[in-house]
């Protein structure tokens, strides 16, 4: 960890809006948007690109829900923790366990400290099936593997108090075997520009900051109807 990470997010505007197409996520650069803290950005669209996104990140729900969003995020951000803390678990309940929404959770590396650690972490929980019970138990547990220089030994007993067999995961973590699928991740961050976290993309429309559940539960419910017209 170094003196100079993030601790909290400076005010950021966001720079997209995509489609996601399978595994790509083809994005449109905007010229003059809004979008800091808990705003929305407005499109004012420009060239198209292709980001692939396969591989990179980790499903929930349906393959056939009408609704997909793709978030970006680092799990050393404040603003992540708070939306999986309040937010989130009600998007779950209400859009994902009932097949509306198709979840795909991006940890990339953005700066927060010792979040590279917590991104080697998730991926090591990933390969023994435990991705989304790290993920929450690193969101919860921020402020605590947060401090330390080195977060290994908090990392190793998270894996440990989740079930995991904890020679593999401290293998997984030594030789940092999940690090081609965080190095995607951030480079997929990086080729979309985002310069601010959780990044969300819905359907074709893009959303910032951590968005209390009237907010998102809108603009999925948005995102339903412009996917069924006729519905």
């Amino acid at each position: 960890m170094t003196n100079d990470c993030l601790r909290e997010l400076p005010h950021h505007v966001g720079p997209v809006l995509s489609r996601v197409t399978g595994g790509i996520l083809r994005v449109w650069a905007l010229l003059g948007v809004a979008g800091v803290g808990l705003g929305l950005v407005t499109p004012g669209a420009s060239a198209a690109q292709d980001v692939e996104l396969d591989g990179v990140g980790h499903v929930l729900g349906s393959r056939d829900a009408p609704v997909s969003v793709v978030e970006f995020g680092d799990f050393g951000c404040g603003a992540c923790a708070l939306f999986h803390e309040t937010t989130f678990p009600a998007v779950m309940e209400e859009f994902v366990e009932t097949g509306r929404v198709q979840w795909r959770h991006v940890p990339f590396v953005f700066g927060f400290c010792n979040g590279d650690d917590a991104a080697r972490g998730t991926e090591c929980a990933a390969d023994q099936g435990q991705y989304w019970e790290m993920h929450d138990v690193l969101f919860r547990r921020r402020a605590e593997w947060q401090r330390p220089r080195n977060p290994k030994d908090l990392m190793l007993g998270y894996a440990v108090e989740l079930g995991m067999q904890a020679e593999a995961f401290e293998q997984c973590y030594k030789d940092n075997d999940g690090k081609e699928r965080t190095r995607r991740a951030t480079r997929a961050a990086d080729e979309l520009d985002l310069t601010g976290t959780p990044a969300f993309f819905i359907n074709g429309s893009p959303a910032l900051g951590a968005l209390t559940m009237d907010v998102f539960r809108g603009l999925l419910e948005k995102a339903e109807r412009e996917a069924n017209p006729g519905g």
